[in-house]
């Protein structure tokens, strides 16, 4: 199982003031009507369908395979590529993200096995997981049937931003780039880390050896520093790195912590779902809207 931010095969958290605040009850609600296992394991199979598709096409001759059930193909493959899965295609070709698809299925099939994906994977789980959200949440509006085979929540739409800062570590694959949605809070730690960068292209270093400079400090690793400078993929960056398999794994995240001190305790994944919370208030006045069904 890949581990992401939050266990991802738990979809039944109560936060402990929900009953205290009706907003961040209704947000509580609405992860619990989400399938987060299904939206990152869906989004990998759709990737992976479809970039299939289109490699065998071009190993094909840019002719259709006998066996192919694919109504369409595009005339510009390297333009699909760039659409259908910007983040990765900014860094890693076709046959790499192939590759990469194959070890992020295999571990998210294992449920008897933890592995922690690096920056090379994160990219391609993000684009799989926006691309299957944009699929589902438009079903829901002109397909509800449609909608519940593939199945990402109980007739909800989902909130990809939320999603992502809920259950992404971080955005490595982004910094020095534009994000397309806003992230906030993942996005604090590439503003501090860009921050770092500049002051050191002010010294006169080129972006990326300004990056190398100061990633030790901000646990920036070697795949993400390879990720951007568009480097070959490595076979040991195409690899998870395997943890001992540990029950207790999220354990951290439910242990009480002061919220400030001196105004009681709350664990950490409380405190993270109620500062997700802050961030969607402003941009989405209701969690739950629901299929017409």
């Amino acid at each position: 199982m890949l581990l992401f931010a939050k266990d991802i095969t738990k979809r039944d958290h109560v936060h402990s003031r929900e009953d205290r605040d009706p907003g961040l009850k209704e947000y509580m609600e609405y992860q619990r009507r989400l399938f987060p296992y299904t939206i990152a394991r869906a989004g990998l199979d759709l990737a992976y369908k479809e970039l299939d598709d289109i490699l065998r096409y071009a190993d094909n001759g840019f002719r259709p395979p006998a066996d192919s059930n694919r109504q369409d193909y595009p005339a510009d493959v390297d333009a699909w590529y760039a659409g259908r899965f910007p983040w990765t295609a900014s860094f890693l070709g076709m046959e790499d993200m192939h590759c990469l698809l194959v070890v992020s299925i295999k571990a998210m099939d294992s449920f008897r096995t933890q592995e922690t994906p690096n920056a090379c994977h994160w990219t391609v789980l993000y684009d799989a997981a926006r691309n299957i959200v944009s699929v589902y949440n438009e079903l829901l509006k002109t397909s509800p049937q449609g909608a519940r085979d593939i199945n990402l929540s109980k007739g909800v739409e989902v909130n990809f931003d939320d999603f992502i800062n809920n259950y992404w570590p971080a955005l490595d694959f982004m910094l020095l780039s534009r994000p397309d949605y806003p992230h906030a809070r993942l996005m604090e730690r590439n503003r501090r880390i860009e921050l770092a960068v500049r002051e050191g292209m002010g010294e006169g270093d080129p972006p990326l050896q300004a990056l190398e400079k100061v990633a030790g400090e901000f646990g920036v690793d070697e795949s993400a520093l390879a990720l951007l400078g568009r480097n070959p993929l490595q076979s040991r960056f195409a690899e998870l790195v395997p943890m001992p398999l540990d029950e207790s794994r999220y354990a951290w995240l439910y242990r009480e912590q002061d919220d400030p001190p001196g105004h009681g305790k709350i664990s950490v994944i409380d405190r993270e779902y109620a500062l997700n919370f802050e961030l969607t208030k402003s941009r989405h006045p209701s969690q739950t809207r629901r299929a017409a069904v």
